[in-house]
């Protein structure tokens, strides 16, 4: 027993360490459980999946042999799901479902290499280089100061990842860990806006007020300040954590054996918590007979391929076998949580075994596209490289970028590409790897601009120490072109509901405007839904 719940513990904890790829389920069947709705069924989706295929599969089977074969495959899962001793595990962590869920939670709030806030060269940025992952459901963040903009502002940036925001919106679990992986699973997008942004609009006028006043031509109303600053399109080219991928697999299998020492005393421990609760039920005659009462009803939902029937069935099942698990294990809740807590002590090993075997780097592509304040559009090309070297669950970001301008007027005495960048950063968590309470950033940035930046002037304003108006798109340029060269440290407070909260100060010769050295503070607030993303699903099913 002991081997195997060390195996099926593993591959539970490499599942949900995993939320950047999806393992391939049957195709012929797929569950997939609102884990608020049907916790059971959430724990116990790979055996109600082999079920619903081995019953299927067995009814196409013009050979003999073939279909014993798959009506043994399907009388074994129907052994896992109905008889708790069967596999002891499944029943634990169902019963210690709060647990389990904060061990998910736990897993990708882990995670340094998400992207939440705004890219790098927005108006209000805490971050230097842009992570080379974002989150798999949606992104939250607000921030105030800049990094690399003279003038800075407060803004508020949404994430999305294309293949979980359609599921949600389809009412469908959003993260699906079962799911096939998908051109969509790898896009995402990102907008940022301005909330503190003055807009204004040129008008006509109809005529004047009074006799008295002169009427002006053209006067300018004030807009809303909500204005977008930047939108971003992402698409991850290589995750060296998707577990199909042949590379990880060789990496996994060695990171395993060299934890495998620890990991094995982690499971006997758990294995010795799990007995405590499973010993008491073994060859209990009420618990057989009502397994055999319930065979029939899955066999029969099962065969038919009736996903919603099925979790339904199974979870009213689950219900009363709890019920009566509890008249014959004393103190149940508490032995409960004793394994739940031998779980997440194996769970933490097992995520730094993950780490070792990211291997190779991680490579996102991504582009920008701005609306700096009084400056033209600018696009960027960025490539973002991402490399977990030691201390273990620590992250090197490595960014590529250019960046070129929209439009640039006939005459204009400067050229399209405005300029190339390079950023690094380095993040390494404060604590414990799973646990963290805070992430400690280093980051800088080195950027070569070609030529002055241009400013926009905008239509009925004055010339700078002149009464002149200026037309419509007057531009000037100012003298800052060169290296622009920053320095960034920063302490990111984590929280366990996937809130966070960087502090940072950075260090610069110049911005983008101005030709003086700069040191600034930065301050934000995070939120990755990806944490509760479960909340987001509906009905079971493909």
């Amino acid at each position: 027993m002991r081997s195997r719940l060390l195996e099926a513990i593993t591959l539970v904890s490499l599942a949900v360490a995993l939320p950047a790829s999806a393992q391939t389920a049957p195709a012929s069947a797929q569950i997939v459980s609102d884990c608020g709705k049907y916790p059971a069924v959430c724990v116990y989706g790979s055996q109600l999946n082999a079920l619903v295929t081995a019953k299927q599969e067995a009814h196409a089977a013009t050979d003999d042999n073939v279909r014993s074969g798959k009506e043994l495959l399907a009388r074994s899962s129907l052994d896992v799901l109905l008889l708790p001793v069967t596999a002891p595990e499944f029943i634990v962590l169902a019963l210690g479902k709060g647990g389990f869920t904060n061990s998910i939670i736990a897993w990708e709030n882990a995670r340094l290499d998400k992207q939440v806030g705004a890219p790098a060269k927005g108006s209000a940025s805490t971050d230097l280089a842009s992570r080379p992952s974002t989150p798999d459901l949606l992104g939250l963040a607000l921030q105030l100061g800049a990094l690399t903009e003279t003038v800075s502002g407060t803004t508020a940036t949404f994430n999305a990842n294309a293949e979980g925001s359609y599921r949600a919106i389809i009412g469908k679990p959003a993260v699906c860990l079962s799911c096939a992986d998908t051109f969509w699973t790898d896009l995402n997008f990102s907008a940022t806006f301005d909330l503190s942004r003055p807009g204004s609009q040129q008008v006509m006028t109809a005529g004047a007020a009074n006799s008295s006043t002169t009427a002006p031509a053209m006067v300018q109303l004030p807009q809303s300040s909500r204005q977008l600053s930047s939108i971003s399109a992402r698409y991850d080219i290589q995750n060296p954590l998707d577990p199909r991928s042949p590379q990880f697999k060789t990496a996994w299998a060695a990171a395993y054996k060299n934890h495998l020492a620890d990991l094995t005393a982690e499971a006997q421990k758990l294995t010795t918590t799990v007995a405590e609760v499973t010993t008491p039920l073994a060859k209990d005659a009420e618990l057989n007979a009502l397994a055999a009462t319930e065979r029939p009803k899955l066999e029969k939902l099962a065969a038919a391929g009736d996903f919603s029937g099925l979790d339904k069935e199974f979870e009213s099942y689950f219900e009363t076998l709890v019920q009566k698990v509890r008249q014959k294990v004393p103190d149940l809740d508490q032995k409960v949580a004793a394994a739940v807590e031998a779980f997440a002590a194996y769970a933490q090993l097992n995520y730094a075994a993950v780490q070792e075997a990211r291997g190779k780097p991680q490579f996102t592509a991504q582009y920008t596209f701005s609306r700096p304040q009084s400056q033209p559009d600018t696009h960027d090309l960025k490539l973002i490289v991402g490399l977990s070297p030691g201390p273990a669950g620590s992250l090197f970001t490595l960014n590529l970028a250019g960046t070129l301008y929209g439009q640039v007027p006939a005459g204009a005495n400067y050229r399209r590409l405005r300029d190339f960048q390079l950023a690094a950063q380095f993040d390494r968590p404060l604590g414990t790897l799973m646990n963290h309470p805070a992430t400690l950033t280093l980051a800088g940035y080195l950027q070569y601009q070609f030529d002055p930046s241009v400013l926009d002037i905008g239509p009925g304003n004055l010339a700078p120490g002149t009464n002149i108006m200026l037309p419509q798109n007057a531009q000037v340029l100012l003298g800052t072109k060169g290296v622009l060269a920053i320095l960034q440290a920063k302490i990111t407070l984590n929280t366990n509901s996937g809130m966070n909260i960087p502090i940072a100060i950075s260090w610069a010769n110049k911005t983008d405007l101005l030709n003086a050295n700069e040191v600034r503070g930065h301050v934000g607030i995070s939120y990755d839904f990806s944490s509760i993303s479960q909340a987001f699903g509906g009905q079971s099913g493909q």
